[in-house]
């Protein structure tokens, strides 16, 4: 009879009530015909009815009389007249739903400006570009959702970052109103409460804190919304800590794209087709733990973030909807409950021109599944109803949602190293600051130190920090984290002064020497002191009047502190002295040595290390026959071959060149306080200096590897040091914890094998153990990664929880599945590898356990390991697959011991007391690799260390750039390319037992910290002590201080209230060793009382009594109120209440300068149109963001001469939150002379109680053309460049441009000085400003003063000048200091 096909659907037509399951039916028809479909459970109550020629397709409903969900029922299609065909009706599920999500995924910056992004897209657009065909700038976006909602009563979407909310929010004022309606109406839900989405893994886990205490002081307090599901749709990989800090914000639910499986997750396209979600191991609803314990319901985007936006290219409705069942047939396959979450929406996308139409189609023609305009807290809610109406909870996952996107950690290397100083700077000015108010009565500077989070948090965005960005938003991003870093080390080195000014003198001859301790324990360590006047000689003695041998070189005093009490301070005097033997002095040989460590070298291969000895153990740290600090440098290709994305991926070709095959010049020198090893040699494209530091008394091996000069494109430049220990396994530092980490692959073919697996670590990686298990005679198995696999997936939170807790404490992370699942270890999917398995319930219960029972035939009572069949180096190879059961050893559970192994862990040792490792015992040692801003690294399987150092790369969006004309390093090259000197610093520490033992993490928190010394002078009121803390959290071994600062963040919130330490601190402590503490806080110089537990955005709780109870590897946040026994009024001031430019641009964004000015601008004004026609009126609008005071001031016009305005001033006074819109007429002098004409908008707020970087003049420009238009874009121009600067140390120069004005009226000029990282110390200040007359010339300039301990190298600089929303970009000069 011509049937073509015949579907059992999921579909549903009929009641709620009596659901009938729809089946389709085609054939080649030819005329009348009655459908319907019968068999022995099987019925149609109204079959259909056809009268048509040529192919046909119907829906039949057909009544399977109550059998259960997945029954196979037999069959039969009738078609009366023309026969009948069997088929197995599959029995589908009534009862779900698909959440349709309407978002859109923004960048605030990328391959495109900030500018752009924001609102400038259309304007700035050129041919060529990457821009989508339904791609709109953030203003424009905001609008067409907000449009279709006034209009369309079912749409709902959401909104996230504050990148363009903010501007949005402040620019339209009017909308505030709908938009709160909507809010509250459940219509619009305000996603992520961070500023925006940022990338863990590569920062701070204190900037994760703040991107938190940013963004949800605008949209929860500002905007009004109620943020509950932190939006982290496109991050590249998360670190571990970010859903504890979530939860600890006020958030309870999570979604995102990346992480357990690669960048575009399980159901990739592929040339073979899309890929398969069962792969998955868990359902895409899961909780999402922390090492802390803490978690968020997570939904994860098993088709990616953009899986819904493939609907709006459907030519019809029809094809639309056919389009959304389908997704949803896949989707549906790994939910935890019958509900399924659909994003609708990519990248800057408008609404889906489906999505309302399909709403209430789907509505009108099926009963389920659902398909409905919904928002993620509705789907969330539904989850959460099911899983409590089934008595189930989501699955516990700890899993290491890493790594993504493997070039983010050394792409635009520069950047990651200006982020990493600038946090460390940071999180010292604030304590410093705090105690310099509370003892010495100076002014918090609360602005200053939020400007510099707020930069930190945009810089995070994970195309920012990861390196993806074009090269012209790379310099603009350089702005951003200089204005961080310069304001962290003012208000830094401010505060020292004041404090040093405090503390008393010891006896002695010399100026005082206060050395500080940014740290929470006592240490012993280097620190050099920078002197105006350079010596030849110099003494130093110590607050005992004890000489200490010292180092003098090139206007520095280098000596080593011994015992600084925790972040407190020690007195020293420095007198000069005639001696000329403290400097260096070259010996003979190629050894150099410590008191701790001894380096060979070896100038026949490249000056690498050939032997480094542990002196007290008189162990050789390398392995056998191998060399260390070597370089390689690799090629790599410039797109990845499969992808195509260049900057996300590492993209090795194979090929690899080391330094140690070419000679280098080798230099041993010694001083009185060291020895160091100099090595000048050259690798391909690479010229390099490498200094290898041996300072005695100091516990580790600093090294500098300074690349000279590099002229490469599409390589990759990593340093390697072979120290195997034998059994141990990769371990690196995350957030307040640290996690074992699987073994990198490092030599391969990208094209062949895509996954290298290297990671990003905060501070350090190393070898050794993150847990392990004893077994016969108490040999060690280290495990860092593990699948924990329970019998069914409803049993995966009673049995698993608290273990998956308990190990990722131990830094042990995991995934839980279930027997019948799929396994971990596939990296043709998974984005990691474990190394263990850990089975729950003996084979009786649990099928995976008897399936390992079976084959290796070893079993047991109790808990007992079952070794792999293959040590681990053998079977982890290139696109690994270590699913099998035999492939990786197995601890078998019972689940009667689930709760011993638990308690176990609690010294990370789980005593199974049999059993064989399967592979090298543990040798009880550790070795790491600390680094300073170098994330990015790889542990090869024999035992080699591998940091990356730096990398070039040609593939979009290399060399993009939008506001021409473009400009490029000197040599002609991309920026992305990184041909400038560039310095790298780390240093190589190692010790008996795991890394706790070891005393890892606290030797890299000295050296990621330094000591700091500053010159005071005798006299004044010092009424501190010659030695003391200023705070210490106790027990030092288990406790650190994240942050120290003054509570409350007003400035977030729109708070006019003041942070004021002397009312209250915020103090969080950390328990990163995984051990839980009892915590107390002791100072020399306060005490504490009244001490309250607050949340990570410091909103009191209850009352501390007793110690601060701190679980493992969690951050605990405490208020207290500190009284002083002593102080003074100093009044000295600490940091900038204002930007260095005034007045400030309401429409920043514009100049790509980042988030909001300094303060926040709680007042903006805005004009429009911001071009006009002489005698076109003006809207001027006034918009407050206070939460908690009015706002009053005056509008006022800058105008050209002789012109008038009506009226001519505004006054105003704003409610928290209010506007005021008004329309002025600008009027032209009779007979004007043909041009533009600025017209300078000005708010002027009133009020000595506002804080005074709220006081600041806003101004808004609308540009009035009077006669014939002219070209907008030369309203300034460059009149003059900048010269190239060449200095040597000691000298001072400058860097200049001239810019020219072709308007008839003044303009407010900006110009911000943009140089690399490496260069901020001589060259400054970062911005100035100008008024740049009618048709007249400026100069804007800057000082390059380079310091006597300056080290030489070629970097390049420009000028990026802004004004009235117009940039302009010198080109760049070569910046060089010789030596």
């Amino acid at each position: 009879m011509g049937v073509v096909s015949v579907e059992s659907t999921e579909l549903f037509v009929g009641s709620v009530e009596a659901p009938l399951q729809v089946v389709r039916v085609s054939w080649e028809a030819v005329g009348a015909a009655r459908v319907h479909v019968e068999g022995e459970r099987v019925a149609t109550p109204s079959p259909v009815e056809v009268s048509a020629a040529g192919h046909v397709g119907v829906e039949v409903a057909v009544d399977t009389r109550g059998a259960a969900p997945g029954t196979r029922l037999p069959a039969r299609v009738v078609i009366d007249g023309l026969g009948e065909t069997a088929f197995e009706l599959v029995v589908a599920e009534p009862g779900w739903t698909m959440h349709m999500v309407s978002h859109f995924h923004y960048d605030p910056v990328w391959w495109n400006t900030q500018a752009a992004y924001t609102t400038a897209w259309d304007e700035l657009d050129f041919p060529g570009s990457h821009r989508g065909a339904r791609q709109l700038a953030g203003f424009d976006l905001v609008r067409a959702h907000l449009d279709l909602a006034l209009a369309e009563p079912d749409y709902r979407f959401v909104l996230a970052e504050v990148d363009y909310l903010k501007p949005y929010w402040d620019t339209y004022p009017q909308d505030r109103e709908v938009l709160r309606r909507l809010l509250a109406e459940g219509r619009v839900e305000v996603m992520g409460g961070a500023y925006n989405e940022p990338n863990t893994n590569l920062t701070d886990p204190e900037t994760t804190i703040r991107n938190f205490v940013h963004g949800m002081g605008f949209q929860r307090d500002v905007f009004g919304g109620r943020p509950d599901t932190a939006w982290q749709l496109d991050a590249f990989g998360h670190d571990p800590a970010f859903p504890g800090f979530a939860a600890d914000a006020g958030l309870t639910t999570s979604s995102w794209a990346r992480g357990p499986f690669h960048q575009w997750g399980p159901m990739e396209k592929t040339p073979s087709g899309k890929g398969d979600p069962t792969r998955m191991q868990f359902p895409s609803e899961f909780e999402w733990i922390s090492p802390s314990g803490k978690g968020l319901l997570t939904a994860y985007m098993t088709d990616h973030y953009g899986s819904g936006w493939s609907l709006d290219s459907a030519p019809t409705l029809e094809v639309a909807g056919e389009a959304a069942y389908q997704e949803f047939l896949e989707l549906k396959k790994v939910t935890t409950a019958k509900h399924v979450l659909l994003p609708v929406g990519g990248d800057y996308t408008p609404p889906n021109k489906w999505i309302t139409d399909l709403h209430k189609d789907w509505a009108n023609r099926y009963v389920w599944p659902r398909f409905v305009c919904s928002l993620p807290r509705d789907f969330f809610a539904a989850v959460r109803a099911e899983l409590a109406a089934r008595d189930e909870e989501p699955t516990p996952q700890t899993r290491d949602m890493n790594p993504i996107y493997t070039g983010k950690d050394v792409s635009y290397i520069d950047t990651k190293q200006a982020q990493r100083a600038a946090e460390a700077a940071l999180l010292e000015a604030e304590p410093f600051a705090a105690f310099a108010t509370i003892l010495a009565g100076s002014d918090y500077p609360d602005a200053a130190l939020a400007k510099a989070w707020v930069q930190l948090a945009y810089g995070a965005h994970h195309d920012a920090i990861t390196g993806s960005e074009s090269d012209q938003v790379y310099l603009d991003l350089l702005t951003s984290w200089r204005d961080a870093h310069d304001l962290a080390t003012g208000v830094r080195d401010s505060a020292l002064t004041v404090l040093s000014g405090l503390v008393s003198l010891p006896d002695g001859t010399g100026k005082p020497v206060v050395v500080w301790n940014p740290l929470n324990h006592e240490r012993t360590d280097t620190v050099t002191v920078r002197l105006i006047e350079p010596v030849t000689g110099a003494t130093v003695t110590d607050d005992a009047g004890a000489e200490l041998p010292v180092l003098v070189e090139n206007g520095t005093v280098t000596f080593l502190a011994e015992g600084v009490p925790p972040l407190g301070w020690k007195v020293f005097r420095l007198a000069e002295s005639a001696r000329d033997d403290q400097g260096w002095t070259a010996v003979d040989g190629e050894t150099a040595a410590s008191d701790r460590f001894r380096v060979t070298v070896d100038a026949d291969q490249g000056g690498c290390v050939r032997s480094l000895v542990e002196l007290h153990s008189a162990h050789e740290l390398l392995t056998s026959g191998a060399v260390g600090n070597e370089l390689a440098l690799y090629e790599e290709y410039h797109d990845h071959p499969t992808f195509g994305e260049g900057p996300w991926h590492l993209l090795p070709k194979g090929p690899v060149r080391t330094s140690s095959e070419h000679q280098a010049e080798v230099t041993v020198e010694r001083s009185p306080v060291g020895e160091r090893i100099i090595v000048e040699g050259q690798v391909g494209t690479v010229r390099y200096t490498q200094t290898i530091a041996l300072w005695h008394g100091v516990d580790r091996v600093d090294c500098t590897t300074t690349v000279d000069e590099f002229s490469g494109q599409d390589q990759l430049l990593r340093v390697r040091w072979p120290c195997a220990v034998p059994g141990a396994l990769p371990v690196s530092e995350v957030g307040n914890a640290v996690v074992g980490r699987g073994f990198g692959l490092i030599d391969v073919d990208s094209a062949r094998h895509p996954w290298t697996l290297d990671n990003p670590a905060h501070t350090w990686f190393g070898l050794s153990a993150a847990a392990s298990l004893r077994l016969a005679d108490g040999a060690l198995r280290p495990i860092g990664v593990a699948e924990i696999i329970v019998p069914t997936e409803a049993e995966a939170a009673p049995l698993a929880r608290e273990l998956a807790v308990a190990l990722a404490r131990s830094g042990v992370t995991s995934t839980v599945s279930s027997a019948a699942g799929a396994r971990y270890g596939d990296l043709g999917v998974d984005s990691n590898l474990p190394d263990v398995r850990i089975t729950l319930g003996g084979p009786e219960v649990n099928a995976f356990t008897a399936e390992v029972v079976e084959r290796s035939g070893v079993s047991g009572d109790g808990v007992y390991w079952v070794p792999p069949e293959k040590p681990l180096p053998e079977v982890w190879r290139p696109s690994a697959d270590l699913r099998d059961a035999r492939t990786l050893g197995v601890l078998v559970v019972p689940t009667a011991h689930i709760q011993s192994i638990v308690d176990d862990l609690a010294d990370h040792v789980i005593e199974v007391g049999a059993g064989s490792p399967g592979q090298d015992e543990y040798a009880g040692r550790s070795v790491a690799l600390l680094n300073r801003g170098l994330p990015g690294f790889a542990v090869d399987s024999a035992g080699t260390l591998h940091a990356s150092l730096l990398r070039s790369c040609t593939g979009w969006p290399s060399g993009v750039w939008i506001d021409p004309p473009r400009r490029t390093v000197p040599d002609g090259s991309n920026f992305q390319l990184q041909h400038w000197t560039h310095e790298f610093r780390y240093a190589v520490a190692a010790g008996d037992g795991d890394w706790r033992g070891a005393g890892i993490a606290e030797n890299s928190a000295e050296f990621s910290r330094p000591l700091h010394a500053v010159i005071t002078v005798d006299g004044g009121t010092r009424g501190l002590p010659a030695r003391g803390s200023l705070l210490r959290a106790d027990p030092a071994d288990r406790v650190r201080l994240a942050a120290v600062k003054a509570a409350g963040n007003p400035l977030t919130r729109g708070s006019a209230a003041q942070a004021d330490p002397r009312e209250c601190l915020a103090v969080r402590v950390v328990a990163p060793t995984g051990a839980p503490a009892a915590a107390t806080l002791e100072s020399d110089v306060v005490v504490l009382s009244d001490l309250t537990a607050a949340n990570l955005l410091e909103e009191p709780g209850a009352p501390v009594s007793g110690p601060i109870e701190v679980a493992g590897c969690d951050a605990v946040t405490v208020l207290a109120r500190p009284s002083a026994g002593w102080s003074t009024v100093d009044g000295a001031v600490l940091g900038p209440e204002a930007e260095p430019v005034q007045p400030l641009y309401a429409k920043y964004w514009l100049h790509n300068r980042g988030p909001a000015p300094l303060g926040g601008l709680p007042l903006a004004v805005h004009v429009d149109p911001t071009r006009a026609e002489a005698g076109e009126p003006l809207t001027v609008t006034v918009a407050s963001d206070a939460t908690d005071v009015d706002l009053h001031g005056y509008v006022r016009l800058g105008l050209p001469g002789g012109w008038t305005a009506e009226p001519a001033e505004l006054p105003f006074g704003l409610p928290p939150g209010g506007h005021l819109t008004s329309e002025v007429t600008v009027t032209a002098p009779e007979g004007a002379e043909p041009g533009r004409y600025p017209v300078r908008v000005r708010v002027e707020p009133t009020g000595d109680a506002l804080p005074v970087s709220w006081r600041q003049v806003v101004e808004d420009v609308a540009v009035v053309t009077v006669g014939a238009s002219i070209e907008q874009d030369k309203l300034i121009r460059l009149s003059a460049e900048p010269e190239p600067v060449r200095l040597a140390r000691g000298a001072r120069g400058r860097l200049a441009v001239r810019v020219a004005s072709t308007a008839n009226a003044p303009v407010t000029l900006e110009a911000a000085l943009v140089s690399p990282w490496g260069t901020w110390e001589f060259t400054g200040p970062r911005l100035v400003g100008a008024e740049l007359p009618a048709k007249g010339e400026v100069e804007l300039g800057f000082d390059v003063v380079v310091p006597p301990w300056a080290a030489p190298g070629r970097w390049w600089a420009l000028v990026r000048v802004a004004g009235a929303g117009r940039l302009l970009y010198s080109p760049t000069v070569p910046l060089e200091v010789t030596a």
